[in-house]
């Protein structure tokens, strides 16, 4: 990237990001307004507000006519309407949170793990819903085809670590009953939208640990395995294994090493993040489902090559 886009793409993504944090674009969603209109609204300095907005209408977020301000509609849809197929506010959130452990690398790279006090300002309602994002809403739908496909009889499927919901609800609405496993504070997130899925029941629990009682033909680890370490991912796979009923399948959704063009930079993000996580290859996630008793190893390349899937039968 050349110096000037660089530039430009970190004044958009902090000045734009604090904006939406601070409720610019939803206060003009609602009444747009001139600069001291506004700043009066919302108890902002109008001279400051004025730049900002400016800011916003040259970047493309925000319009003016006759000195009033008003939000476009690609705005609105990526930082307004909630819930919307094109909604980034959450993950935008997320993103400003990022740079904390992100200009850490320092001091990881000394001592080897995580700097805790970078961790301030962690929201896990950030994370939880900004994960349910427009990306993973649209390679949803052809993730589940996938499993289908390698498990048509499938009349249960496990989401582990699913607390954002994307793949619940695909499972959801073919009919599959999905138990949604995850931490208690990511459960808590989502527990009012899931509940009310037909066909989605939530459990809380630590996959590391255990995994949900019962028995399944689905085991779906999405975005999960990166952020464990070698040993719990093992254990994850193998437990599984356990749980699968005859002719299930595991399905991991990653990116793999080697074979993501996200996957070294993925990895650097989350050494920052996680003590022990990483980003594993194909051979490493061959040899822990192997190892499990997994058979019929396959890898498949999603539309967006920035993920993989592994599939394996049981």
């Amino acid at each position: 990237m050349k110096l000037r886009d660089l530039q430009s793409a970190m004044e958009e993504t902090i000045f734009v990001g604090i904006a939406h944090r601070l409720g610019v674009f939803a206060a003009l969603d609602r009444k747009p307004d001139s600069a001291e209109g506004l700043a009066g609204r919302m108890g902002f300095d109008a001279r400051v507000m004025r730049v900002l907005l400016e800011a916003l209408v040259e970047m493309g977020y925000c319009v003016s006519s006759d000195e009033n301000y008003s939000v476009t509609d690609d705005a609105r849809a990526r930082l307004v309407d909630a819930g919307g197929p094109e909604y980034e506010g959450d993950f935008w959130n997320f993103l400003l949170y990022l740079m904390n452990p992100w200009r850490s690398l320092p001091y990881v790279l000394k001592n080897g793990k995580p700097d805790l006090s970078s961790y301030e300002g962690f929201s896990m309602v950030d994370f939880i819903k900004g994960m349910d994002s427009p990306w993973k809403k649209k390679v949803a739908p052809e993730i589940v085809d996938l499993c289908l496909k390698h498990c048509p009889h499938a009349a249960h499927a496990a989401d582990i670590g699913g607390a954002p919901g994307t793949i619940a609800r695909q499972f959801a609405r073919r009919g599959i009953h999905t138990t949604v496993y995850d931490l208690p504070e990511a459960i808590a997130v989502t527990r009012g939208e899931l509940t009310d899925v037909p066909g989605i029941e939530l459990v809380e629990g630590d996959a590391t640990q255990s995994l949900p009682a019962g028995t399944y033909d689905i085991a779906f680890l999405g975005n999960l395995c990166h952020g464990q370490s070698p040993s719990d991912n093992q254990a994850i796979i193998r437990m599984c294994f356990e749980r699968l009923n005859d002719r299930g399948i595991i399905v991991i959704f990653d990116n793999l090493r080697g074979e993501s063009y996200l996957g070294a930079t993925l990895a650097l993000h989350m050494i920052t993040q996680s003590p022990l996580g990483d980003i594993y290859s194909r051979e490493q996630y061959a040899g822990w489902v192997t190892d499990a008793g997994f058979r019929n190893i396959k890898v498949l390349q999603l539309s967006d090559p920035a993920w993989q899937l592994i599939i394996a039968n049981k």
